[in-house]
This record gives structure tokens, C-alpha cells and sequence, in this order.
């Protein structure tokens, strides 16, 4: 499942369940960053615990004395949300907490998570209603110190494996100050997104290609300026020497320049002799790119409008119908605009009719 999919599938569940969502997946690919995405987008809260850098006991709470009563009574947790804890304004009232790398966590520990994860409540301490729980983890192979959790607990969970997606990771980077090299070059080769590692070739030091890699990649070339010899070493040291030295050959060999999205919503004219030669080399993949930018920078006004007209009007029939489907799939309000004022439609209208109704 893609990662666009599971959050569909964790934003339903927690409007009407109570069901604990596992996301499970290789190193890297978004779990958590799903679930904060999730937390932003339902306008609910959000708190996020390494699940095995705590015991048992700091889940079960400090104990105390009830003189009065003359029992021990345990003090809630400051990290769980409460009801005490959202009465006293230390939370809001709903939200997800996130457990991470759960099988990670000492089995002693799992034990005591027993109840919270089934009931939502620990040790005395209720969970407040408008919270639900979820959790993290990787698979159970040979790259990765996990423990095995046994049926019990993963009764527990709505388990959702998800897996790295080109388009998600595109459409995501284009809304995180994005990179034209990188973004271009995983748009060419997709398969390096992810590259998941023998366990024979694990060692300490090894370092493959993931979209997490692929961000910070993005973040040092956007705000860091140092000689290439020296980029590309940190290049390497965050998706690996073979995924740096197919990036920056990627790089080395492109004869052509992206244009930035800017110039051509407000300008194409100065930007068309750029597009014309993407055209005559049949990148392909590089104009599907540019296509994905600039539907997540148009806005809808007469300008905007008539240069992304003019921009159609140069793409072959595939890339034109590409762009319909790709404003129908993330700007969904705007398509019926856009296909009034549009220049092409008359042409394609068929093929458009028919990728939007498959949606």
C-alpha cells in the first residue's frame, strides 16, 4: 500500500474506530511522518514516544502514597494523554499517539503495553476518548534488531505494510522545498527511491538509497554550498557511494535545464525553447516532472491560465491528458476550470472523460 493510501486508511479508522493502526515498512519510507501528516490534516493532536527508550514502569506511572486511604496509588505518565491530562490543558482533546518501533520494545515492556493497547488504559490511567493509539515498525527480517511479537499482541493492530512510492514521494517533496536534480533523477529512475540491502552486505557502515535519504540529499544541495568533491561524499554518506555516483553521473550527463515553474506559469515564452528540447530528446520522464510542479504551484488566474495553455499546447496528446488526470487526482476543485478554458480539450476530451471517471 502506498503511503497516500494508508493515511485514506488511518484518517477513516480513527473517525470511526478505535482500532491501534500498525504501520509496517522498510527503514525510512514515512511511517512516522504519515501519522503527523494524518494528525495535521484531521486538525487533531499528535504525540509521538520511541516506545523501546521506556520501561514498563514509566509506562505504569510513579507510585505514590493515598494516606487517607492507605493504598498505593500510581501518578500518571507526563507523555500520555489522559483524561486528568486533558482537564488540565497539557493535551487537546483528541489525537493519535504514536508508538514507535514497537518491536523494538523488551518484551517485559510489550507485556505492560497489554492493556493500553487493548483498552486504552494503563495501570489505573485512562486514555482519553478522543485519542486513539498507533504504532510503528519494521518487518521482522535479517537487517533489522527486531523482536518478534507474538499473536496476542499482534491481534492487537490493523496492520497496514506500506511500501516507497514515486509518486507520493514527488507529490510530498514538491510541498518540502524541493530539488529539480533529485526530484528529476528519481522520476528517471524510480527504483533507486528505495534500494532494500542484503542481509550479507549489512554491515555498520553500509548505506542504500531511502526517500528519507533522498530529503536530506535535497535539503544539503538546496542550503549548503560546498565543492562538489565534498558534496559528493556527504552525498554518498547519506544514500550511498553507488546511488551518489549514479545521481551525479545523472547529473553530469543532463544536456538540458529544468525550467523553474515560476517563469513558466507567468512567462512560458522565455522558458519554451527549454520545453522544445525536452520534447526533442524525449524526456519523457523529466516533463511528467515538470507537469507535477506545476500543478503544485498554479494558482487559478488569467495568467496562470493562459500560460499553461500555451505550455499544452506544445505536449504531445499523452502529457496533455497526464496533466487533467494529475490536477483531478490533488487539485480536484480547480479541473473544471481549467477544462473550460483550455485550448486542447477538443482534442483529447475523449481521453480525459475517460481517465476521470475512472477516478
Amino acid at each position: 500500500m502506498k503511503i497516500s493510501e494508508a493515511k485514506d486508511c488511518i484518517k477513516e479508522l480513527y473517525l470511526n474506530t478505535r482500532s491501534v493502526t500498525a504501520l509496517i515498512s522498510e527503514r525510512g519510507v514515512g511511517k512516522t511522518s504519515a501519522y503527523k501528516q494524518c494528525t495535521d490534516e484531521l486538525g487533531i493532536g499528535y504525540i509521538n514516544l520511541y516506545a523501546a527508550a521506556l520501561e514498563g514502569p514509566d509506562f505504569m506511572g510513579l507510585p505514590d502514597k493515598d494516606r487517607e486511604h492507605k493504598v498505593t496509588v500510581y501518578l500518571a505518565p507526563q507523555f500520555l494523554p489522559t483524561r486528568q491530562a486533558i482537564l488540565m490543558g497539557m493535551y487537546p482533546e483528541k489525537g493519535i499517539l504514536v508508538l514507535e518501533e514497537i518491536n523494538r520494545v523488551p518484551s517485559d515492556t510489550v507485556s505492560v503495553l497489554y492493556p493500553l493497547l487493548l483498552e486504552k488504559k494503563i495501570n489505573g490511567h485512562h486514555i482519553a476518548e478522543g485519542w486513539t493509539i498507533g504504532v510503528t515498525m519494521n518487518p521482522d527480517t535479517m537487517n533489522y534488531l527486531v523482536n518478534s511479537l507474538d499473536d496476542a499482541m499482534i491481534d492487537r493492530f490493523i496492520s497496514i505494510e506500506v511500501s516507497a512510492d514515486i509518486e507520493d514521494y514527488i507529490n510530498f517533496s514538491l510541498k518540502n522545498n524541493p530539488n529539480d536534480d533529485v526530484l528529476a533523477y528519481l522520476q528517471a529512475c524510480p527504483d533507486m527511491l528505495l534500494v532494500v540491502k542484503k542481509a550479507a552486505d549489512s554491515t555498520a557502515l553500509s548505506k542504500y538509497p531511502t526517500p528519507r535519504g533522498w530529503t536530506k540529499v535535497q535539503e544539503l544541495l538546496n542550503h549548503c554550498i560546498l565543492e562538489e568533491k565534498l558534496m559528493r561524499e556527504l552525498v554518498a554518506g547519506i544514500v550511498g557511494p553507488q546511488a551518489a555516483a549514479a545521481f551525479y553521473g545523472f547529473c553530469r550527463d543532463k544536456d538540458i535545464r529544468i525550467p523553474a515553474t515560476k517563469k513558466l506559469l507567468e512567462n512560458y515564452s522565455e522558458v519554451r525553447d527549454d520545453i522544445q528540447k525536452l520534447l526533442a530528446k524525449k524526456h519523457i520522464e523529466i516533463l511528467n516532472y515538470i507537469i507535477k510542479k506545476i500543478i503544485a504551484g498554479l494558482i487559478v488566474c488569467d495568467e496562470h491560465v493562459t500560460n499553461i495553455n500555451e505550455f499544452l499546447t506544445d505536449l504531445p496528446q499523452e502529457l496533455q491528458v497526464l496533466f487533467f488526470k494529475g490536477l483531478s487526482m490533488n487539485r480536484p476543485e480547480e479541473v473544471g476550470i481549467f477544462l473550460e478554458k483550455s485550448k486542447v480539450f477538443e482534442g483529447i476530451s475523449d481521453k480525459i472523460i475517460d481517465v476521470l471517471s475512472e477516478e
